[in-house]
């Protein structure tokens, strides 16, 4: 697709000679020789870069520029200034302006700094796309995904939130068990009551039992009050027992009997408490090969397993890494106090491409790593704010094979480096060291769809 140019200048031949100088680079340049011819133009029709001279007659750039963003919001604009009026430049700049060259340009120059304003362009259309679609169909109670398996999992959530059923969710660590559990709870009759989750993997043995039901002042050493369980905790509400694969056995049969009697005992009493709780456990264990194993009982496995909702890992929906990156930008930007809105789109390519062993967390971490060691004034997150074991695999991602020849691993190389700049040629050829036409016949030869 060729960009569009809507170029400003009162001086024709200055517009002829730019014209041909950017139609070569490949864009598609619309002419005016004044402000007013501009604007009729941009109400009319969409326009990428707006390339104006500073100082004409009756309307001057900086007028054209602030009428022309009350109809693009999204315009980028380049000023053309002579050198006395740098001055009037750098104020275009703080008005919002993308740059500014001055009148002894060279066409270097000149297509160097359209290319910036287009990538400047896509780098925030794509974040004002990402946006909006986290404000959307997307965003599920603040879950996130745009992945089919995603949309199919909101679909089963709301079908089974609202029944009493006991909800077993299993995936890798990292996934956000914890999260969905939470939607499922706002999303039940349960919603108004209390969300109690426990960590069966991070409490000592000897405490879980107090944990879940509670205990009496003076029930075991250290019992120095009555303190009520998370069964009590979550009544009327959901209870959430993450790393249910940890629960000694002996504690199991106890657990059991609550789900079927309802009642628990405070350590200590002999006085039963009634429960309404909606039970949801996770694992990222395979409870059923832990139930062959002898390690997990078979009548509390299928007491819990009413509805198993299985998380997928991120490499499977890597349709909602951008989402994801965004929001955790967002977030971590507004806990840091930093000024980062937008995230590159190669940095968003390095995202999507990573392996995410850790899942969800580990992406999470990764961002607000990037955030926490970002210039304060900084506003958008560059690859090099990633770390460098995840930036740098990228390229050794292309697998050495026999079969292959040196023009196979030409087109993988050419088709990768595209794709990280979004298939941007001039950027490409220039990190592939190579002439915009060498590419251009490159392309051509290996049929690489750009």
């Amino acid at each position: 697709m060729a960009y569009t140019l809507l170029l400003v200048d009162d001086e024709r031949s200055i517009r002829e000679t730019l014209k041909i100088i950017l139609e070569s680079a490949g864009y598609r340049v619309i002419t005016a020789q004044d402000g007013f011819e501009a604007l009729d133009y941009l109400h009319e029709n969409m326009v990428d870069i707006l390339i104006t001279d500073l100082r004409m007659p009756v309307m001057g750039g900086i007028e054209l520029m602030k009428k022309a963003l009350e109809v693009d919001p999204y315009l980028e604009t380049i000023f053309i200034s002579a050198y006395a009026d740098i001055k009037s430049a750098v104020k275009a700049l703080k008005l919002g302006a993308f740059d500014y060259i001055e009148k002894s340009f060279t066409t270097e120059e000149l297509i160097f700094t359209v290319e910036k304003a287009i990538e400047r362009k896509r780098l925030v259309e794509e974040n004002t796309t990402l946006r909006r679609l986290l404000d959307g169909e997307y965003n599920c109670e603040g879950v996130i995904g745009k992945s089919k398996n995603m949309q199919e999992l909101f679909y089963l959530v709301s079908r089974v939130a609202g029944s009493k059923a006991n909800i077993l969710l299993s995936g890798e660590s990292g996934v956000g068990k914890d999260v969905f559990a939470q939607l499922i709870h706002k999303k039940s009759s349960s919603s108004s009551g209390n969300f109690i989750p426990i960590n069966c993997g991070a409490i000592p043995e000897n405490l879980i039992e107090s944990e879940l039901f509670g205990h009496e002042k003076g029930a075991f050493t250290g019992a120095i009050q009555r303190k009520k369980g998370k069964f009590e905790l979550a009544h009327g509400g959901t209870l959430f027992l993450d790393e249910i694969g940890e629960l000694p056995l002996q504690m199991q049969v106890k657990f059991l009997r609550v789900l079927q009697e309802k009642q628990v005992y405070r350590i200590g009493s002999e006085q039963a408490i009634d429960v309404d709780v909606r039970i949801i456990a996770a694992s990222n264990r395979d409870l059923k090969e832990e139930v062959e194993k002898g390690n997990f009982r078979e009548d509390l496995y299928y007491r819990l397993n009413v509805v198993n909702i299985e998380i997928p890992p991120l490499r499977e929906r890597k349709e909602d890494i951008p989402l994801l990156a965004k929001k955790f930008l967002d977030d971590f930007s507004k806990e840091y106090g930093k000024d980062l809105e937008y995230i590159d789109v190669e940095a968003i390519n390095y995202l999507v491409e990573h392996k995410w062993k850790g899942n969800v967390r580990e992406l999470q971490n990764v961002i607000e790593r990037a955030v926490l060691f970002a210039d304060a004034d900084k506003e958008i997150l560059l690859p090099e704010d990633l770390p460098a074991e995840l930036v740098g695999k990228r390229d050794e991602e292309i697998e050495e094979r026999a079969d292959m020849t040196l023009k196979d691993y030409e087109k993988i190389l050419i088709e990768n480096t595209l794709k990280r700049n979004s298939g941007n040629k001039s950027k490409t050829a220039k990190i592939l060291g190579i002439k915009r036409q060498t590419l251009y016949n490159k392309i051509k030869e290996y049929g690489i769809e750009a």
